[in-house]
């Protein structure tokens, strides 16, 4: 459970990413040429150290309910990043 809530972090870390990258690359796409030197918004990413403790019933409980939650939260952030690039490789035509 541990691992499947970390590879989900994970996951969804990445496609954040992706979304942050392809919403600037969107913007600049968007902006008139004037505007196509500024720099592009850097990603702040926060590293978290795992601590040990015995997990409880409770504990387990609440780890699905926000595994649960990461599995919904990624299947919306990777439609949103399909759609992006949809909207991107449109653009681009």
């Amino acid at each position: 459970m541990r691992q499947r809530h970390a590879r989900l972090e994970a996951s969804i870390e990445n496609l954040e990413y992706k979304v942050a990258e392809q919403t600037t690359q969107l913007g600049r796409l968007n902006r008139s040429r004037d505007y196509l030197d500024d720099e592009p918004e850097e990603v702040e990413v926060e590293a978290e150290a795992p601590a040990f403790e015995p997990m409880t019933a409770e504990d387990l409980r609440k780890e699905e309910e926000e595994v649960r939650q990461l599995e919904k939260k990624k299947r919306g952030l990777e439609d949103r990043v399909n759609s992006m690039g949809r909207d991107i490789s449109g653009v681009l035509r």
